[in-house]
């Protein structure tokens, strides 16, 4: 089985034996670099890649993705705030450690699901409840060899919690340009997830934009 993502198509193509047995709509960066002062939008990047894994994703670079999806939260009205349960057991203040304040949490779930309240688990990391992570393999053994120099893509095809929303609540999922990763839908990360599509050691290939699949 093998992964394809024709970026200008919009589409990831699962093939197996050089037969299509799935395509579902996939969005990846613009064709040319944006102007987002955070972080630049830039293109999803071509090649040849290995898949990895797929597990829950966390990082500095963005506030609501300190916190992995589904990290259990604490209510803290009387403290205008919310904890969240750290690997260890104990309880970190979302206030205090990510600088995302009690009303913003609320704020944002309305936004997401329209319900004024401070949810049960964190439903705000930018990268979706898993990401789906891939390297380009130097030694062709379909391992990731950190001693060789192989280094995970810092681009990923995921989920958002926009998307995550609007399936949750019954609207029509529509994507939109990432800054570089591939976006899916939540139903099609599933699915695929059910074809062992994303399995470690899959082939996983990024073409030009200009490229298209007949």
């Amino acid at each position: 089985m093998e992964l394809h993502f024709y970026p200008g198509q919009k589409l990831l193509v699962v093939k197996e034996g050089g037969v299509i047995k799935k395509r579902v709509e996939a969005w990846g960066g613009p064709d040319s670099p944006g102007s987002d002062p955070r972080m630049q939008e830039i293109p999803t990047t071509e090649g040849i890649y290995v898949i990895h894994a797929v597990r829950p994703y966390s990082t500095p670079s963005w506030p609501m993705s300190r916190i992995k999806w589904g990290t259990t939260l604490k209510d803290m009205p009387n403290k205008k705030d919310v904890w969240y349960k750290l690997p260890g057991g104990k309880w970190g203040s979302v206030k205090n450690d990510i600088g995302i304040g009690r009303d913003e949490i609320i704020n944002y779930y309305y936004r997401l699901y329209a319900r004024r309240m401070v949810p049960k688990i964190w439903v705000f990391n930018d990268f979706g409840p898993v990401a789906v992570h891939f390297f380009k393999d130097l030694n062709n053994n379909l391992k990731l060899d950190k001693d060789k120099g192989e280094r995970l893509s810092g681009e990923m095809i995921h989920t958002t919690p926009k998307n995550e929303a609007q399936a949750a609540t019954g609207k029509a999922v529509k994507l939109m340009p990432s800054h570089g990763c591939i976006h899916i839908k939540p139903q099609d990360r599933n699915a695929l997830l059910g074809m062992n599509a994303f399995k470690s050691g899959t082939i996983f290939v990024v073409h030009k934009y200009s490229e298209k699949i007949k």
